[in-house]
C-alpha cells in the first residue's frame, strides 16, 4: 500500500487508451488549431507566452463560463465526429472533478520547469490526456523538487490519461523532435480529493504506471 502519494510524480490508470483517427484530425487540427496566447499572469506568477510563442491548441468542450476563468486564449472549436465519444469518456473516467473545459495543448519549443497555477494537491491531480505522440524524443518531464530528479513518463503505448503531481513536482517539456505531441488538458476543480486519492491507491496497487 502506497504512505505517501506526495511522492507519486504521475499517474496512469489502467483505462483502455484514448485514441483518434490521426488522418482527420490532422487535416483538422492544421485549419483549426491557433497559438496559444497569454492574457495574464497565473495565481503562481507565470507570465511567459504572452505572444502565443510557447503553444498550439484549442478548446474542443467547454462550460460556458470557462473561456472567463482561464489566464490564456483559446479558440474553441466542436468537432463531434472527431471528440464526442472522448469527451463522454473524460466525463466517465474522471467523476471527483467539476471539468469546466478540455483544450488541446501542443508545445512548439522547450518549456522551462515550473508549477502551473492549479492543482495545489501533494498527490496527482492534475488530469491529461498524452491523445498524440509522434515525436522521436520524449517531451514532457517532471522534476522532483527535494532531489531533483527528473522523470519522463513514456505513454505511447498502454493508458494515456495521466494524472501528474503539480505541487511536489514541477514539470515542463523538451522541444518536439521529428513530430507532434498534443495532449488533452482537462480543467476543472478537483471536488472528491479524498475520492480521487481512494482511487490513486487502488490503481498503484493494481500496477498501474507510475513515477516516483
Amino acid at each position: 500500500m502506497v504512505e505517501d502519494l506526495s511522492a507519486l510524480s504521475y499517474i496512469a490508470p489502467n483505462l483502455p487508451r484514448y485514441e483518434i483517427d490521426r488522418e482527420k484530425f490532422w487535416a483538422w487540427w492544421h485549419e483549426a488549431s491557433i497559438p496559444i496566447a497569454r492574457l495574464t499572469r497565473d495565481s503562481r506568477g507565470n507570465g511567459q507566452g504572452w505572444d502565443g510563442e510557447l503553444w498550439n491548441g484549442l478548446t474542443i468542450w467547454q462550460k460556458p463560463d470557462y473561456q472567463k476563468t482561464i489566464v490564456w486564449k483559446v479558440n474553441h472549436q466542436v468537432n463531434e465526429e472527431l471528440f464526442g465519444e472522448i469527451i463522454e469518456r473524460v466525463h466517465k473516467d474522471l467523476p471527483w472533478y467539476d471539468i469546466q473545459g478540455l483544450t488541446l495543448w501542443s508545445n512548439k519549443v522547450f518549456i522551462g520547469a515550473h508549477h502551473d497555477g492549479l492543482p495545489r494537491d501533494r498527490f496527482p491531480s492534475a488530469p491529461r490526456i498524452n491523445l498524440i505522440d509522434e515525436c522521436e524524443n520524449d517531451t514532457f518531464f517532471l522534476v522532483n523538487r527535494k532531489n531533483l530528479k527528473r522523470t519522463y513518463p513514456n505513454l505511447r503505448t498502454g493508458p494515456n490519461l495521466f494524472l501528474f503531481n503539480n505541487e511536489d513536482f514541477v514539470h515542463g517539456a523538451d522541444a518536439p523532435i521529428g513530430g507532434k505531441k498534443v495532449l488533452i488538458r482537462i480543467d476543472g476543480p478537483l471536488k472528491d480529493p479524498e475520492g480521487l486519492q481512494k482511487y490513486i491507491r487502488e490503481q498503484v496497487e493494481a500496477g498501474a504506471k507510475c513515477g516516483i
